[in-house]
């Protein structure tokens, strides 16, 4: 075989590696992938900003939407530029980040290492399926002894994107089952439905009477 012809050759193995490795391969996005997808439209993702692209994630923000939950299991909707959570508060926030999975990219979320050294817990129930549209929902908990000010626009957790092959049935489709939470905006509450133990909690509080 002649020098040009294996020249050739591996310089198309080479460029299929490459090619395998940026768009099929599973694993997660870095920062150079994140924008070269958001580039090329094959992740679309509305109010992010450039400088928000981490080394293995992108910084989301909070959104002007809170949701506190009351004792009684209900939900105080709130929307400010800012909300103190004290602690042992529970409160629903949004991003103000506007995601679109495509099918073979999902996505975690997690929190950031300066909030949970203030005791700041993100729920890690923070799978986005392939598929899903929508603002991120975020469940923050403070378990610690101060109370923390939570200002819109202030980074707030990570999303860390993730390749999969294509999916069969993507978030979204409804003949393929229920997506509660497609094209939420807002702090958008659980989709579950007489979980809260009211009578339980009024029968405890008769009882302290």
């Amino acid at each position: 075989m002649k020098i040009p012809m294996l020249i050739t050759l591996l310089a198309l193995f080479i460029s299929a590696y490459l090619i395998h490795m940026i768009f099929v391969a599973p694993g997660n996005l870095v920062d150079w992938q994140i924008r070269l997808y958001i580039a090329l439209k094959l992740l679309k993702i509305d109010n992010y900003y450039k400088e928000a692209i981490q080394p293995n994630s992108l910084d989301v923000h909070l959104g002007f939407d809170f949701a506190k939950q009351k004792k009684d299991g209900s939900f105080e909707l709130i929307k400010d530029d800012h909300f103190i959570l004290e602690p042992g508060d529970f409160v629903l926030a949004t991003t103000q980040e506007y995601f679109y999975f495509p099918s073979n990219i999902h996505g975690v979320l997690q929190g950031k290492s300066s909030w949970a050294r203030l005791g700041l817990y993100v729920e890690s129930a923070g799978l986005f399926d392939s598929g899903f549209e929508g603002e991120g929902v975020v469940e923050l908990t403070n378990q610690g002894q101060s109370p923390l000010r939570l200002d819109a626009g202030k980074a707030i957790a990570q999303m860390i994107f993730i390749k999969n092959l294509p999916v069969q049935n993507p978030y979204g489709k409804k003949k393929y089952g229920l997506s509660n939470y497609q094209g939420q905006k807002g702090a958008r509450q659980s989709c579950l439905e007489s979980v809260i133990a009211k009578d339980a909690i009024k029968a405890s509080r008769l009882s302290l009477n």
